[in-house]
This record gives C-alpha cells, structure tokens and sequence, in this order.
C-alpha cells in the first residue's frame, strides 16, 4: 500500500529517485576512477560515449517504475566492469588503440595543409584556424607542422622565425599586429571576410591574377595586411 502526500505524489517516490541518485553517484566514482586521471583536454570521444551511457543508465532508474535497486548495481557494475576490460585490453595491446580511439593524423607538415587529411577529418579551413586561434597562432602561415590529436585537440611546432621571436617584439607595435583572412576556402570566395579586411571582390581577383591562379583551383587563401597572401591551390 503505497503512501499519498496532499500534492498527491507517493512518499516512496522521494525516496526512490533519492536512493537511485545516491547509487548514480557512487557508481560514476568508481566509473571515473576506472577511466584514471585525466585533463579534460585529455577526453577522447569514447570517454563521452562511456558518460551518454552511464547518464543513460541513472535516468532509466530515476523514471523507470520497475527498474529495482539491484537492477541499478547490476547495470552499473556491468558498465564499469566493460569500461576496465576496454581500457586494459587498449593499454596491453597497441594495436587496438587506433582502432577503437583513432589516431592521430597530421593537417599540415612542413608547412603545407594536408588536404586529404583535413578532409579525412572532416575539418573545414575555418574550423582548423578556429583551433589554431585557440593556441595563439592567427594565420596557417606560422605553422610548420600541426597534429590532430584523438581528443580533438591540435598540436602545432611554429616555423622558426615565428617560434623565435620575442613576445615583447611581437607586439611592440600594437597598430602593426593584424588577424588575417580567409578570402578563399575551398574555391568559394568570402564577401564576410573581404569586407572585413575592407577589400572588394574585384580587387581579390585581379590579386590572383597577377599571380596566375584560378579560384577554382584553390582549396584556401588567406591574406594578412602585413605578410599578404598565403595561397594553397588543390595540386599544391
């Protein structure tokens, strides 16, 4: 016989979603501990699919009328016990890691973007400056080589004559310091940028005149007001 309240909801309900959350956490604990010490930046995907699931679990035991207790240990006990074979099978054999945690791929070696593996990726130039951005680094031009790593995370070495440079030179002249531009990024031309930069359409093609390339034919360009046009063409 189950006990009403005056807002008509069971006294045993409270108690239930009470327990249920307790277990949860609890069981995410032990969960993480069995995930080890990691930085955020750290999380792979996998990480994430192992917290959708385990969220997954403690909803279905909040909501879930015949979902028991031992219902709850047993499904989070399960998962943990999955979690630590995954995580010890990919530390004992190497070779498991790259296919159930990818690899890392490398976007641009010796200062060239790796088209395949950009696309490989399933980066668009724009997002690849976004993350370069993060780091400090506002144009593709000052990057030597640049990794992407599996917790989607990108490691860069600067060219020397970027990486060298002292910080206090760098922005000794503040008015001299400009971000660049994206005026092509896979043959498409950007009005956004262009205007941005103050420049016109006109002006960007008879640029790429000059030098004898066709839009068509470039995958990015980027313009800086200082250093001018980094342009990687698709045969390039």
């Amino acid at each position: 016989m189950r006990l009403i309240k005056k807002g008509g909801y069971p006294s045993m309900m409270f108690q239930t979603i009470a327990v249920s959350l307790i277990i949860g956490l609890i069981g995410v604990v032990i969960i993480t501990r069995l995930l080890g010490r990691k930085e955020l930046s750290q999380v792979t995907p996998l990480d994430f699919v192992y917290a959708l699931i385990l969220g997954g679990i403690i909803e279905e035991s909040i909501y879930e009328d015949q979902a028991k207790f031992y219902h709850i240990i047993f499904a989070l006990a399960l998962w943990a016990f999955l979690i630590w074979a995954i995580e010890t099978l990919l530390v004992k054999y190497d070779k498991l890691r790259p296919i159930v945690k990818g690899r890392a791929i490398t976007l641009i070696k010796d200062g060239k973007l790796n088209i395949k593996n950009v696309e490989k990726a399933k980066l668009e130039t724009e997002q690849l400056r976004t993350l370069l951005r993060m780091q400090g680094i506002f144009s593709i031009e000052q990057v030597q080589h640049a990794i992407l790593e599996t917790s989607g995370l990108v490691s860069v070495i600067k060219k020397a004559r970027y990486d060298q440079a002292d910080k206090d030179e760098l922005l000794d002249d503040f008015e001299q310091n400009h971000p660049s531009y994206l005026f092509i990024e896979e043959g498409d031309i950007s009005k956004r940028d262009l205007e941005a930069a103050g420049k016109t359409k006109d002006w960007l093609l008879e640029q790429l005149r000059d030098q004898n390339i066709e839009v068509k034919d470039i995958y990015f360009a980027e313009w800086h007001p200082n250093n001018g046009f980094n342009i990687q063409t698709y045969d390039n």
